[in-house]
């Protein structure tokens, strides 16, 4: 038993507890600091192949505040385009690849921010017993089709030592960080940060499943089921450091700064971040052909940011688009139409707006929105090749000849343009000029992947007018887009 003897005993137990009380505020505070700066540091990456139909998705995170981050090879080494989510809400859709090395299962990319949030490479291994934390954006797209906005997810975790493995491609002898807690798919390129410095140790690389028989009620088994060990590797941050070191790439700053202000609150922020989410379904759909459950979970998605920013002609635009992605064509013009309010001259916009048109069987109206994108933007390729798929309809075969020249003049790369092109040529038995059109087109596209519909259209037509006769060419129909 303690007994109190004076007064000055008594006001220095009271100073110990509340030293001891502040210490533990100021702890706390300090940990959901660093996790909130954490998760502004960390990026979503969308990896698209188009000649696959596919889709990799993993993390990333700052290493310099100039927009260099940092990521796993196998993420994005079989894309053909990249998408980025910074923040929750900043889309980067051309990111610098700046380097990968399949072996170290690295890669650094750039995009053009500044004032980016960073997080500092630690210079040793982790000591055994580490609290740390991973974060990331682990199985998105379950998470998305939930109805939750996009979002990085945060796990503990903890170093149970260095292990000893072996390199992506050649398999030299390699050191890695283990640890203990669940990870999951699209953790990988994520940071795992030493909760008591701050700094990475490591990059989340893989995860260890297990093959669990499962049984039915009876006891039976039924089959097996993927599950996770709860043991996860990551590329230790010193190797990364001494990577980027090789490549004359910095590894950034070595004291962690403020979060202050990186993850912004309100409707402005929330109203982004139901954009990004509505962005990642609905280019996910478009990949996956359409998936129409995909699409409508994006109109979700962005209209709730309409809702919260209603004048803001981008979230507009990409509803509409949307809207029209999953065929619902008025739908689509009443989204365009609200945002041409604000931007009456937007070409994009204009020309969408006309494709709506024409979709619900109004040419007239369609071409008058095709002519005033052309007025804002003379040299707007998509406004030329619709405008050019009108006239063809309408019998005038010369003037949408001279439009799909000029729509491939101001984009040499549009793919339907092109095609629909070529396909006039042919009509009027040009087959010399059709096949120089889409030849010409290819040579341009030489050494890319290109598996989309136009590009297999035009290879189908060149096939065509090379193998037939003057006498027998098939009808084939252009199309606007």
């Amino acid at each position: 038993m303690i007994v109190i003897q004076s007064a000055t005993m008594l006001h220095w137990i009271l100073g110990v507890l509340l030293s001891c009380l502040l210490f533990s505020h100021a702890e706390a505070a300090s940990r959901a600091d660093l996790i909130r700066h954490a998760k502004a540091a960390t990026v979503l990456i969308v990896a698209i192949n188009d000649a696959t139909r596919s889709i990799s998705m993993g993390s990333g995170f700052f290493v310099t505040d100039d927009g260099l981050f940092v990521t796993n090879a196998h993420v994005i080494e079989t894309h053909s385009r990249l998408v980025v989510y910074i923040n929750n809400d900043m889309i980067s859709a051309s990111p610098e690849v700046v380097a990968v090395d399949a072996d170290a299962d690295l890669a650094v990319l750039r995009v053009h921010v500044k004032g980016a949030p960073t997080l500092p490479l630690a210079g040793d291994n982790p000591e055994e017993g580490s609290e740390v934390i991973t974060v990331g954006y682990p199985r998105i797209t379950d998470i998305l089709q939930m109805g939750f906005t996009l979002h990085p997810t945060v796990g503990a975790g903890t170093v149970s030592g260095m292990a000893q493995g072996r390199s992506r491609t050649t398999g030299h002898r390699a050191t890695f960080v283990q640890t203990s807690g669940i990870l999951n798919f699209g953790n990988s390129g994520g940071p795992l940060i030493d909760m008591h410095s701050g700094h990475v140790v490591g990059m989340v690389v893989t995860t260890v499943p297990y093959l669990e028989r499962a049984k039915d009620k009876s006891g039976a088994p039924i089959g097996s089921v993927s599950m996770k060990s709860g043991i996860g590797y990551s590329i230790p941050a010193p190797v990364i450091r001494e990577w980027l070191a090789t490549r004359q790439l910095s590894a950034g700053h070595d004291m962690l700064r403020p979060a202050k202000g990186l993850l912004k609150k309100g409707p402005d922020a929330d109203a982004q971040r139901s954009f990004a989410t509505g962005h990642v379904l609905h280019t996910i759909a478009l990949v996956l052909h359409y998936d129409s459950d995909l699409l409508r979970l994006a109109i979700y998605h962005y209209e709730a940011a309409a809702q919260l920013k209603p004048d803001t002609p981008w979230i507009l635009h990409n509803l509409g688009l949307a809207y029209a992605d999953d065929g619902q064509w008025q739908e689509a013009l009443q989204a365009y139409t609200k945002g041409l309010e604000q931007t009456p001259a937007d070409p994009a916009l204009l020309n969408d707006a006309g494709l709506s048109w024409e979709r619900m069987g109004h040419p007239k109206e369609a071409a008058e929105y095709y002519r005033a994108a052309l007025q804002s933007d003379a040299r707007f390729s998509r406004a030329h090749n619709n405008l050019g798929h009108l006239l063809w309809e309408s019998g005038k075969t010369d003037e949408a000849i001279a439009e799909f020249r000029a729509a491939l003049d101001a984009d040499p790369t549009l793919a339907s343009a092109s095609y629909n092109l070529g396909v006039a040529f042919e009509a009027k038995g040009l087959r010399v000029e059709a096949a120089r059109t889409w030849e010409s087109f290819l040579q341009k596209k030489s050494g890319q992947q290109t598996a989309d519909e136009w590009t297999s259209k035009i290879r189908e037509g060149l096939d065509r007018v090379k193998t037939s006769t003057a006498e027998s060419f098939p009808a084939v129909a252009i199309s606007s887009r």
